[in-house]
């Protein structure tokens, strides 16, 4: 696959590209989101969720705390969060291989490299560079 990249001016334009992006997803796929703490991988969530049909995409939040959070759209949305993870074992106590697996949902996984060899070795990988205040650079493998 092509490597894309876009640059985004604001929170609201991640949100616009992330929601057309979304359309050309099939279920089954693992994103693999990754970039420094506020470089707008949940924004991006965020829009991911609503170009996917989920009617209230304002409970989109960073599952930072709880692991992973589940957004029921039209196509199931496993949103994890890896960046407090202190072993793999976490994520295999929630069963996490059998989410990154589901052939009906997309999986989003922010600190994905965190997660390892748990991460399916045909999951694309997006990458989110903070360009100043309001800018974002994504690029997309």
């Amino acid at each position: 696959m092509k490597k894309q990249t876009i640059i985004t001016n604001s929170a609201q334009e991640t949100i616009e590209f992330a929601k057309i992006f979304a359309g050309d997803l099939k279920p089954g796929l693992v994103l693999c989101l990754e970039g420094q703490l506020g470089s707008g991988k949940t924004t991006f969530v965020k829009g991911l969720a609503e170009g996917l049909g989920l009617k209230h995409p304002e409970q989109v939040k960073s599952p930072t705390f709880v692991l992973m959070h589940i957004y029921k759209a039209k196509t199931p949305l496993y949103h994890f969060d890896c960046y407090r993870l202190n072993s793999r074992e976490e994520l295999e106590n929630i069963g996490f291989q059998d989410f990154v697996n589901d052939p009906h949902a997309i999986s989003c996984v922010e600190w994905a490299e965190k997660a390892g060899d748990l991460i399916p070795e045909d999951a694309r990988c997006i990458h989110f560079e903070i360009l100043d205040a309001t800018r974002r650079q994504i690029a997309i493998s």
